[in-house]
């Protein structure tokens, strides 16, 4: 329980600093591709595994796809409510109120889990299809150095790790799947991008995080079918290994679309 708790406590809000700092450093794309690896519901995967066990994991896997589709709606969202002119507060509370309907309507799915898994992978692939379009060239103003603002978000991350897990633990695998894939790096970041740097720099942030993305939607696919059938440090390797692999190849198709 100790690492558990130190992991919702120490470990998120670092990850949100680390993401941030990449974000400052590289820009609003390639923060989003790195918020988007599966830097949270991973390790929180791997340790309802060892709380609940292997079948419930599985079951909360398959949730996880299903959450991905529920997220894939808000992620249609928040980016047109920014560049409509909604403030960041209103834009997050709207989208999470999507995710959440959407999550809720997940439920009542009936247990098809590699249709879900297609249906998860073309959930990234609409979403960037449906982002907004700038037809002025991209202007990529840089961040202003806010660190209480940083400090914020990263309390907030944490908090919301550990509320999050805590419900998930009583909820079942279905619920718990879903709220694996909270999106507590979105929540961490795109409100403090969306202050600093404006509505355009939020789209940028979302396609990055699609390719991250494709990345949870690997790992989560792998962990629902082997988690079951081979040793967890196996499984987990594994599951890690594909998820960093398809976010890069994705990224890097991303990238030579962009430049043609």
């Amino acid at each position: 329980m100790n690492g558990i708790l130190a992991f919702k406590l120490v470990l998120t809000p670092l990850l949100v600093l680390v993401c941030m700092l990449v974000t400052r450093r590289w820009g609003a794309f390639v923060g989003g591709v790195a918020a988007g690896l599966p830097v949270v519901s991973g390790p929180l995967s791997f340790f309802l595994t060892l709380e609940q066990g292997v079948t419930f994991s599985a079951h909360a896997s398959y949730s996880t796809l299903l959450g991905i589709d529920a997220n894939a709606l808000a992620a249609v969202a928040y980016p047109w409510l920014a560049v409509h002119g909604a403030p960041w507060y209103l834009a997050i509370a709207l989208s999470l109120g999507i995710y959440f309907l959407g999550g809720w309507i997940m439920q009542f799915f009936p247990y098809w889990p590699w249709a879900v898994f297609a249906v998860s992978l073309l959930a990234p692939m609409l979403v960037l299809w449906s982002l907004p379009r700038q037809r002025m060239p991209e202007t990529v103003s840089r961040p202003r150095s806010h660190w209480w603002f940083i400090a914020l978000q990263m309390a907030f991350g944490s908090l919301l790790v550990y509320v999050v897990t805590e419900i998930a633990h009583w909820l079942g695998a279905g619920w718990s799947g879903v709220l694996m894939f909270f999106p507590v790096m979105i929540c961490a970041m795109v409100p403090f991008i969306h202050a600093t740097q404006g509505a355009w720099a939020v789209v940028r942030i979302y396609r990055g995080l699609m390719a991250g993305w494709f990345g949870c939607i690997a790992f989560t696919a792998i962990v629902m079918a082997l988690v079951e059938h081979t040793p967890l440090w196996f499984c987990y390797v594994l599951a890690t290994v594909a998820a960093l692999g398809a976010s890069a190849i994705v990224s890097l198709i991303q990238k030579r679309i962009k430049a043609t």
